[in-house]
């Protein structure tokens, strides 16, 4: 999905693309994988994957129906509806297609879903559905705005604020926008992080991607950002010069407190 860009020299960059509607969310074979890794997260630690503002309703109910409309119109191949269950023809997973949940919608994809609201265009997090983070609590940064969100990331706050908030602010409806960002994990978890996971540096190194997606619902006005996660291991991706090339170069480019902070040090 994404190999690391040679001439990449900081991890502070917006990276945005224009995306076709039909092209918004990834439907793929890998659908069963993720929602049993959904299911598991909620029984393991449901407060840990999913939070929700009151005030957030109203928006995931617009979200829950514009999904179901692009799954059926846009992914009619793979999904379809049979006396009111949404069914995925290829795995036979099935649910109820009425709901205004956030949850429910979100185990019919693949994709991570968060809510954002503004207000005085301070962007914050009111609901979320995130089982697979990378190295980030969700129960820490809801309801949080973009700001403190992103606070741990070096040269944030000077660099890219501003630039994120009128990224935000020219985001429309029925025009997504894609970008990609990337890690290096040992292991192979979806849930990746930190405090959770005991992170053995022994365990095989694996080029962690997420492919994130912005969108803003045409009646709430919220903007929906969407994170599918790409996991290979280096000893797959490693037998691609270009990822060789790419990621060694990238690696002796970055400034020291970027380094620290992609955990590469």
């Amino acid at each position: 999905m994404y190999f690391p860009e040679a001439g990449q020299s900081s991890v502070l960059r917006l990276g945005l693309q224009p995306l076709a509607m039909q092209d918004w969310i990834v439907v793929d074979n890998d659908l069963p994988l993720f929602h049993r890794h959904k299911l598991e997260q909620k029984r393991l630690h449901f407060e840990e994957v999913y939070q929700e503002l009151p005030e957030s309703l109203p928006a995931q109910k617009e979200f829950c129906e514009l999904l179901l409309q692009h799954l059926l119109i846009h992914h009619a191949d793979a999904y379809s509806v049979r006396e009111g269950v949404l069914i995925h023809t290829a795995s036979q997973l099935n649910w109820e297609a009425s709901t205004s949940s956030l949850w429910q919608a979100s185990i019919w994809i693949q994709e991570d879903i968060c809510i954002l609201e503004s207000a005085d265009r301070q962007y914050r997090l009111a609901a979320a559905s995130v089982c697979s983070p990378s190295n980030w609590s969700l129960k820490d940064k809801i309801g949080r705005s973009i700001d403190v969100i992103h606070g741990p990331v070096p040269g944030y706050q000077d660099q890219l604020s501003n630039r994120v908030v009128r990224l935000l602010d020219g985001i429309k409806p029925g025009k997504p926008v894609r970008r990609f960002n990337w890690s290096i994990q040992h292991g192979h978890e979806l849930f990746w992080r930190a405090d959770a996971n005991a992170g053995n540096k022994l365990d095989a190194k694996y080029w962690r991607v997420e492919r994130q997606t912005l969108l803003r619902l045409p009646e709430t006005n919220a903007i929906v950002f969407g994170i599918r996660i790409f996991l290979h291991s280096f000893e797959i991706m490693r037998q691609h010069a270009e990822f060789n090339n790419n990621i060694n170069a990238i690696i002796d480019r970055l400034p020291t407190d970027q380094i620290k902070y992609k955990g590469l040090q």
